[in-house]
């Protein structure tokens, strides 16, 4: 179930990058469910502002859509933001489910290590 593997996904996160981690959200097509929020993001963030912020990361097109698979690059594993102030990574769950993590800058510097072991915790 998605939100034992975002659970799953938050547990190791904060294991590895303590206060780093800013948040654990499962994304759906028409809405979101938030499985971590560091505290001072609680009261930095509305619900409105939260959903704009989460509205930016939907797809158009899913990560596991069968005309993503035949790309000369391969599968699309993970989509890597990097802003100001974080690293955002999502990661496909299932046709209509993705999760988005957001850490740090500091917790981003080993990015593409850190990516590819979250990505062993989504497939676990």
């Amino acid at each position: 179930m998605v939100e034992e593997t975002a659970d799953r996904l938050a547990e190791y996160v904060y294991n590895r990058v303590g206060d780093g981690l800013r948040t654990v959200v499962v994304v759906r097509e028409d809405d979101y469910e938030i499985r971590y929020l560091r505290d001072d993001l609680k009261e930095e963030y509305t619900s409105d502002t939260y959903r704009e912020v989460v509205d930016t990361f939907r797809l158009d097109d899913p990560f596991l859509s069968p005309e993503l698979s035949s790309k000369p690059v391969g599968e699309r594993r993970a989509l890597i933001d990097y802003y100001e102030n974080a690293c955002v990574i999502q990661f496909p769950y299932s046709e209509e489910e993705t999760l988005l993590i957001s850490v740090s800058r500091d917790a981003g510097r080993a990015l593409i290590e850190f990516v590819e072991s979250c990505r062993e915790v989504v497939q676990a």
